[in-house]
């Protein structure tokens, strides 16, 4: 069953005819509200959702091109073949549906019934991906997207919800593609194939041994770029936190970047639910914001709060320098 509806998504969109120029992109690190976002965006009628195109349990064909779990391109860099399929993904010409284990669940899960009707009616895009954070200024360098969105979320919030659900972005090479944790050795050789650190920060990262040390890094590799460099690059920041505390001004400047004046009031109701990966236990929060945003400090002690913010430091990145 699973195959053939496969097959028979794929065929919808190569029916659909989308143009790049009409397709946008949310990006952020697992956990930073990616999903949130896309559901927001995705009230816009006309728009399908393609979700996770780096994950190779939904699209084998990323790491068959030589994609990675964290995968950095520097933007000058020419790299024809993950181009190439990158230009697939925008243009829906590949649109797997994130089926792993049950075909009818997993849909159910993923889909609302409006989302659904998107799905079969919509002939623009929304792709959503949360390994594309370090490839995001190779990317808006080569493709003229409608937007690309860039969501980050409170570094202690994102890995605590990593640790809890083990989502972390993270697989092997192979197959099954499990989602695993990474590895002090892990991060440093990503660094070594950034090669824009100092052997100071170098030296530092390879005293660092508990996963929240180790997801702290990522969190920053995942970051770092884009928050030095975003006014370099034709994107949208958007501060999780701010959504949750300013929501229907943040909404209006998400639609009005992409020249939107009618905004679906669907679009605020979002708002005030959770998205379709927010775990059950978590529901409660929608409602209190203040709870939402502060529920990270009951989740993590006072030492592993101390190493994470010690690990941002290092990367200077300012944004969240305090217990916020």
């Amino acid at each position: 069953m699973k195959a053939k509806v496969q097959s028979f998504n794929k065929l919808l969109f190569k029916n659909k005819k989308i143009q790049i120029k009409d397709t946008i992109l949310v990006a952020g690190s697992p956990r930073s509200g990616t999903t949130w976002l896309m559901e927001i965006l995705g009230t816009l009628p006309e728009y399908a959702y393609l979700f996770e195109p780096l994950n190779p349990i939904w699209f084998p064909e990323s790491f068959e091109v030589g994609f990675r779990s964290k995968t950095h391109i520097k933007p000058e860099s020419n790299w024809s073949e993950g181009e190439e399929y990158l230009k697939k993904i925008f243009a829906g010409q590949i649109a797997n549906l994130p089926i792993k284990d049950n075909t009818i669940s997993d849909i159910l899960h993923s889909f609302s019934i409006k989302n659904v009707m998107n799905h079969f009616l919509g002939n623009k895009l929304i792709v959503k991906s949360t390994n594309m954070n370090r490839i995001l200024p190779w990317i808006t360098k080569r493709f003229q997207l409608k937007n690309t969105f860039f969501i980050i979320r409170h570094p202690c919030a994102t890995i605590a919800s990593q640790i809890k659900t083990g989502l972390c972005g993270y697989r092997p090479n192979f197959p099954p593609y499990c989602d695993i944790f990474p590895t002090i050795d892990d991060i440093l050789n990503e660094m070594a194939e950034i090669d824009d650190f100092d052997s100071n920060l170098v030296n530092k990262l390879k005293n660092i041994k508990t996963k929240e040390e180790v997801l702290a890094a990522s969190w920053c590799l995942d970051n770092y770029f884009i928050l030095s460099h975003a006014k370099t690059y034709p994107l949208t920041t958007i501060i999780y936190e701010k959504l949750v505390n300013e929501g229907q001004n943040e909404i209006k400047r998400i639609f009005d970047s992409i020249d939107v004046k009618n905004i679906p009031k669907s679009a605020y109701s979002c708002l005030k639910k959770p998205s379709a990966l927010t775990l059950k236990e978590d529901y409660k929060f929608i409602n209190m914001p203040d709870q939402q945003l502060s529920k990270w400090k009951k989740q993590l002690s006072e030492k592993q709060i101390e190493k994470i913010l010690k690990i941002v430091s290092y990367f200077d990145i300012a944004l969240y320098s305090k217990k916020q």
